[in-house]
Order: C-alpha cells, then sequence, then structure tokens
C-alpha cells in the first residue's frame, strides 16, 4: 500500500483523476490518499518516510537537492504534475508610486519555496525597482487563499484562473502591464510527484505503477471536452476532494480552457522557464547562484520519461536516477540507532518524530523523560508542558465548538418552532382570504395574472377556480383604467395605493357589474403582488343621492331666511338716523362676517348639489381673462389674514383667455386661496399664472402646514376631513377641494397637487388655452 500526500489545489487534479479512474489498480498498485496536506508539511513527511509519494513545489525539490549535507538521499523526483499560466493578481490596480515602505504587507503562497514566490518578488522587482516594499510571505493552504486574498493588507497573489477560480473576479495585471513575466503563454512547472527513500527501497515496483497511472490520467486531461467528457467533474465525484473551488467554474475550465492541450497538466516540462527566476531571486534562499545546467541535471526527467512510454510494470530501481552515486546503501531514518549518537542529536530526532506525528494529526504524541537533570532531558520537560498547555486550549476550543452545537441545536429548534408558527399564520391568513366578506383577488404585479381569488369573489363574478388561474386582471376590468394607472412589470420597487370608483367589471355570464375598485401592493416571498378589492357600489350610490337630496333641500330652505337676514342687516347699516355707538357698530361687523360666511357655506353646499345633480340650466359661457377674476378674490378676502405673518409673491401674467363661467372660475380661486389663508400661520402664499406648453397653468401654493401622503388621494372626496388636531381647530365642511375639482373638470381642466407635512402644499391647475383674437 503506498500513501500519496495531496493538497486541496487543483494541481493534484491528475492523481485524484488516477485515484477515481483506477489507473493505479490498472497496474496493480493499491494506493491510499491524504488529502488536504499543506506543502510545507509533505517535505518532511517525505523526508521521514511516513508517506511514500506526495505532490511537492519544483523549488522546494531543487531547495532540497542542492543544500543536502548527506550522501543518503531521502526525496526522489518523478514526473511533473502542473504546469501554472502565472499572473499576479490584486484587489484593485495599485501603481508603483502607490506602495510605501511604511506599510507591512502580505502576500500569500503555497510555500516559502514555490514557483509563486520567485514570481512575485522578480514582479515587484521589475514593476517597482525605485520602492522596494516590505512584504511578509504566508504559507497559506489553497482552501485558505481567497480569506488571505480578501484582507485590507494584502497586496495580492500569484496563482492562475485554475488554481484559484476567484481571481477572474479581480485586477489581473497581465491585462494591463507589458512586461515579460507576465506573457500569458508562458508555463511554470509548478508541481512535481516526488518520492521517500522507503518507497524506491521497498517498493520499487509499485512506484514504477504510479508513475504510470498519473501518467494516463494525465493524457485523459489533456484529450478532456465538453463533447466526451461534459459530467467529468459529476463522474469522479472530485467535489469530494475540492470542497473549496466552484465545482461549475472549474470544470468549465478544464473542458474548456486552450491552455488544458498546450500543457497545464502534462508530466514534460520546460525548465527554461524557470531561468529568468532564479538567476535573480533564488540565490537569495540557498546562498549562492545556481547556474542553468545544474538545474537541468536536477530536473532532467528524460529517463523516467523513457521508461514509462511502453506504459508497462517496471522497477524504477533499475533507473540511474533512482541510484546514488556511492555504494552506500540506502536506509530509512527508522533503521538507524539514535541511541548510539550524542544526546542532542537525540534529541533533535526525538523531536522531529514528534513533530512528524503531530502533523499526522496524533496530537497525545510526547516525549520520553526521565528524573535525570540532563540538558536534553530538560528540553523534553519544557517541550511536553508546552504540548500540555497546547492541549489544553484544543480542549477549551473543544468545550467551545460542543457549545456553539448546543446553541446550533438551540436555534435548530427555535427555527423549527418559528415554521410551525409560520404555517399556522399562513393558514390562519388563507382562512381569513377565503371567507372574507370582501371580494379579493390577488394578482401577479409583473404580468397582471390572477394568482388567486377569495370565494366573495368568486360569488360575486361566477367564475371558477380553474376559470381564475386562466385570466388577467384586465380581461375583468373593463377599459383601461388599470392600465393607464398600474403599468404592470415597471416601478416594481415602490408601494402602490390606488382606488378606482365606478368601475365596470365582467362577470362569467356576460353581464356587466359596477364596483368600487381598490389595489394595494404587498410582498410575498421576493415578489411583488397586488391585493384587490371588489365592492359593489349600488349602496353607496343610494346613500349618495338621498345625502344630496338633502343637502339640496336644507340649502334651499336655508338660502331665502339668510337673504332676508342680511337685507335687513344692510337697512341698519346704511341707516345714520339710528343712534348706534362703537360698540353696536362692532356687533353688527360681527354679524354681517358671520351672515357672509354661512351665505358662502349655503352657495358651496348648491353648488354641489348642481354639479352632483348635473342641471341641463342654461349657463352663460364666456371666454375671459382669468387675472382680473383672480384679482377681485385676494381683494374680497384679504380681511382673513390679518394678524398673520404672511407675505404674497403674485405673478399674473394678463392676455391669456379661458373658456367657462366667471363665477364657477372666481369659486375655484376662493376656495384655494381661503384654504392656504386658514392652514398657514406664517411664511408667504404664493399665486401665479402662465402659459405652460400651450395651456394655462395657475399655480397655488403656501408653506403652511401641508397635508399627510397618507390621505392624498381622499381630500377631493365630499365631505372628507383630515382627522388632525388642527383641523378640529381651524374647521370647516370638507366641501372646498370636492367642488374645486368637480368645478375644474367642467372646464376641461386637471388638477394635481404637492405637498410635504410641516413645508406646505401646492395646488397646480391647468385650463385649455384659448386664442382670442384682436
Amino acid at each position: 500500500m503506498i500513501q500519496i500526500c495531496i493538497t486541496s489545489r487543483l494541481s493534484s487534479l491528475p492523481i485524484v483523476v488516477a485515484y477515481k479512474k483506477g489507473y493505479f489498480e490498472e497496474f496493480g498498485v493499491k494506493v491510499t490518499l491524504h488529502l488536504n496536506t499543506h506543502h510545507k508539511a509533505i517535505l518532511p513527511l517525505l523526508d521521514a518516510g511516513r508517506v511514500e509519494a506526495g505532490e511537492v513545489p519544483t523549488i522546494a525539490y531543487l531547495q532540497e537537492s542542492f543544500l543536502k549535507k548527506s550522501k543518503l538521499k531521502r526525496i526522489y523526483k518523478g514526473i511533473y504534475l502542473y504546469h501554472s499560466p502565472l499572473s499576479f493578481y490584486s484587489r484593485f490596480q495599485f501603481k508603483p508610486e502607490d506602495l510605501t515602505r511604511n506599510k507591512a504587507y502580505i502576500l500569500p503562497v503555497p510555500h516559502t519555496n514555490s514557483i509563486e514566490r520567485l514570481f512575485a518578488e522578480k514582479f515587484l522587482e521589475e514593476y517597482a525597482p525605485k520602492n522596494p516594499v516590505k512584504v511578509r510571505y504566508i504559507d497559506t493552504p489553497g482552501f485558505l487563499e481567497e480569506k488571505e486574498f480578501l484582507k485590507p493588507n494584502c497586496l495580492g497573489l500569484v496563482s492562475d484562473p485554475f488554481s484559484s477560480p476567484f481571481l477572474r473576479n479581480f485586477q489581473d495585471f497581465a491585462n494591463t502591464l507589458d512586461l515579460p513575466l507576465l506573457k500569458n503563454d508562458i508555463l511554470y512547472p509548478s508541481t512535481l510527484l516526488a518520492f521517500s527513500g522507503d518507497a524506491i527501497l521497498k517498493t520499487g515496483r509499485e512506484v514504477s505503477g504510479v508513475l504510470l497511472g498519473v501518467k494516463k490520467a494525465i493524457e485523459f486531461l489533456q484529450n478532456a471536452n465538453r463533447d466526451y467528457h461534459g459530467n467529468l467533474w459529476e463522474d469522479l465525484q472530485l467535489s469530494h476532494f475540492y470542497p473549496h473551488l466552484r465545482v461549475g467554474e472549474t470544470k468549465n475550465l478544464l473542458t474548456a480552457h486552450p491552455l488544458i492541450q498546450k500543457g497545464v497538466f502534462s508530466y514534460k516540462g520546460d525548465e527554461t522557464t524557470l531561468f529568468p527566476l532564479l538567476k535573480d531571486v533564488y540565490f537569495r534562499l540557498i546562498r549562492r547562484v545556481i547556474q542553468p545546467e545544474a538545474v537541468q541535471s536536477a530536473l532532467d526527467f528524460e529517463e523516467i520519461l523513457s521508461a514509462l512510454e511502453p506504459k508497462k510494470v517496471f522497477d524504477v530501481r533499475k533507473l540511474s536516477s533512482f541510484q546514488e552515486p556511492t555504494n552506500v546503501k540506502l536506509h530509512a531514518p527508522s533503521q538507524i540507532n539514535y541511541r548510539k549518537l550524542n544526546a542532542v542529536r537525540h534529541l533533535i530526532v526525538d523531536v522531529n518524530s514528534l513533530v512528524l506525528d503531530m502533523l499526522q494529526g496524533n496530537y497525545s504524541s510526547r516525549l520520553n523523560t526521565d528524573e535525570t537533570l540532563q540538558l536534553d532531558n530538560r528540553v523534553k520537560v519544557l517541550v511536553n508542558s508546552m504540548l500540555d498547555s497546547f492541549n489544553a486550549k484544543i480542549e477549551l476550543q473543544r468545550e467551545e465548538i460542543t457549545e456553539l452545537e448546543n446553541l446550533i441545536s438551540i436555534l435548530e429548534i427555535k427555527l423549527d418552532r418559528s415554521a410551525v408558527d409560520l404555517q399556522y399564520s399562513e393558514e390562519k391568513y388563507r382562512y381569513l382570504f377565503e371567507f372574507s366578506r370582501e371580494a379579493i383577488a390577488l394578482v401577479d404585479a409583473d404580468t397582471g395574472s390572477i394568482l388567486e381569488a377569495n370565494n366573495q369573489f368568486r360569488s360575486l363574478t361566477g367564475y371558477t377556480r380553474g376559470d381564475i388561474t386562466k385570466m388577467n386582471i384586465e380581461d375583468i376590468i373593463l377599459g383601461n383604467q388599470v392600465s393607464n394607472q398600474l403599468r404592470f412589470g415597471s416601478d416594481l420597487s415602490s408601494d402602490t395605493m390606488l382606488s378606482l370608483p365606478d368601475v365596470e367589471i365582467l362577470a362569467k355570464d356576460g353581464s356587466k357589474l359596477e364596483v368600487d375598485i381598490s389595489f394595494t401592493s404587498i410582498l410575498l416571498s421576493p415578489k411583488k403582488r397586488y391585493q384587490v378589492q371588489f365592492r359593489p357600489n349600488s349602496e353607496r350610490k343610494e346613500q349618495e343621492r338621498l345625502q344630496h337630496e338633502f343637502i339640496s333641500n336644507v340649502s334651499h330652505e336655508l338660502r331665502s331666511p339668510m337673504t332676508n337676514i342680511r337685507g335687513y342687516l344692510e337697512f341698519f347699516k346704511s341707516d345714520s338716523s339710528l343712534p348706534f355707538n362703537k360698540e353696536h357698530i362692532n356687533m353688527l361687523e360681527v354679524i354681517d362676517k358671520n351672515a357672509k360666511r354661512l351665505s358662502f357655506l349655503i352657495e358651496n353646499l348648491l353648488k354641489l348639489t348642481t354639479s352632483r345633480e348635473k342641471d341641463n340650466e342654461a349657463e352663460v359661457i364666456e371666454i375671459f381673462d382669468p387675472v382680473p377674476v383672480i384679482e377681485d378674490v385676494i381683494h374680497m378676502n384679504s380681511h382673513l389674514a390679518k394678524g398673520k405673518p404672511i407675505e404674497w409673491e403674485l405673478s399674473l401674467k394678463k392676455g391669456l383667455h379661458i373658456r367657462g363661467i366667471k363665477f364657477e372660475f372666481s369659486q375655484i380661486i376662493t376656495n384655494l386661496y381661503v384654504n392656504a389663508l386658514k392652514y398657514t400661520f406664517k411664511g408667504k402664499i404664493g399665486i401665479s399664472l402662465k402659459e405652460s406648453n400651450g395651456k394655462v397653468e395657475i399655480i397655488v401654493e403656501d408653506t403652511g402646514i401641508g397635508i399627510d401622503p397618507t390621505y392624498k388621494n381622499q381630500i377631493f372626496d365630499r365631505f372628507f376631513r383630515i382627522p388632525s388636531t388642527d383641523n378640529k381647530k381651524i374647521g370647516g365642511t370638507g366641501l372646498g377641494l370636492s367642488i374645486v375639482k368637480s368645478l375644474v373638470e367642467k372646464m376641461s381642466g386637471e388638477i394635481f397637487v404637492e405637498s410635504t407635512m410641516g413645508e406646505g402644499s401646492k395646488f397646480t391647475i391647468y385650463f385649455p388655452k384659448i386664442n382670442v383674437i384682436v
């Protein structure tokens, strides 16, 4: 059984494919894989013979070869696994002048002695030669790369879109810089398959089987494409080995990217791409300059590749690449008699063995101690104490994890209860919806389709559940009132409240029903819906008819006595022979003022009744300039502003004519102007008249208390008054704005209102402009 350590980066894919496709068994080799082993841990495990094979960085293998002080060879090269099209990536496009020596940057690398580390140093030297920066290189496993990369002090990351698919969302310096180092067609031999001395000594034929299996997997990957291996990722169940990678993105890279065919996965390599990095950078790591010839000999795979060509199992011990230059017999570290060595070496070996145990997950491993006071024994005691402290912290973390698991269990129970409560609330809502006394339908705000309707709606219209699900709201509502105001599929972010009186809807039997409709927007799931209520309006119309008959009768009955009162009052005021003192005259003024107010209210009631009943009495229609009428209204009602700190702004353009009845137009201006005076305690009132887009525009605005937006659509209803303390103090009947709207529509005009609470209101009226030939 051969144990192979691999990382979770995509560079180990050939080993995983060979394992999943059964290539190892095909050549008579049994293999187990150790997943997510960091490059930093693989080298000591190979060196100590704890594992037989592993994926190591190419530069780390060179480091091991050139620093070897013993004649014993502990690590042997196999074949290349991965060639990386490296580039420098960053969260932002920084410039050389942006880098400062006062700040310490970090840069994640898979291994201190790795292609990525050399590439990063070379890139920074070429990109910012006059501005060297402090960079700390951090050995980072592949599944932690993205986390480190997103840290604020991370300068960037050297990698490729195969190993780190998330980098495609960030800045690639190869797209903006013209540096020889960043050419897209350069592939760097990133990692290779290495074997321990024990594996070569004991299992030579099995090692050759591993090489053949990996070689066959690399050829499989080179030929992968969408037509023949569209389900590559799912077929091999590779998500188990690479849980941190985005499965869909990686599969697309493997089956579509042209660099796959050019040799990203290849057991043959071009070492010349290493020389620019090694020449200027690598000598710092080994304290001497390395010549290309030395690198060429260390990375010469020709003999191994030639032996692999027939694709048959052979004994690698017969190859000169796996032979020692001396007659010293290869052996594993476990066969050395450490007791014959001195105490310090004995201590080093024991500590090394302990570290290897911990790398393999055996945290209970300890050093053997005795009661002597020798230096090595005292060091062992200290190391064991450190391990005990380390284990105590681990145990504390385990307890915290247990507490978190308990908390998660409690939260899951609460979530289950919330789900039950939600289900109960949903059933309750459905019951209330289904058996409501109002006819209600739910409509999709995107399409206008009817999603659901309750029992009252089905009884009112005669449609069945099957009919409703196939219908659109515009199929039921006659005319285009809904489509003009709602515009399905647009402006879905804002809330909508719409009331449409006297709308005809089509019942299933073809008859027409007259109803009042109200639309209210609600949010269900992530989509917007309209709740539509249908109310038959026959009862409302009958109530309005009775109401208007009563108002008409009362108004006519009050008009005659009020006329007599005002007539006698004028007689008393005009008779100079009567001995009135100053107090009497003030009382007469109060009576006159209140009599005028009552007359005004009676006229409003009569006008409301006349407008409602649509009297066909002959009325004098004329074409007139509205400016004199507006000036008369302002003059007649100026007494209402006495005692208030109010300023007037008038901008009236003469010469514009409109068609209508002067008295009715004066009623419009009077109601708006009087309202502005009543609800403005200080500030200003403005009236303007001008031409706008071929129409006569009249604006009456104030800086009063404003209108609550909740009641903005109701202020033109008859007898409606906003429920507020200020309205109760000021008083009124709620008829003024209703009369204004009916008279404006009678003159073929339009009225709009804009208001902000506490800042004031603005009423804008548009009348058709009449051209008068002088």
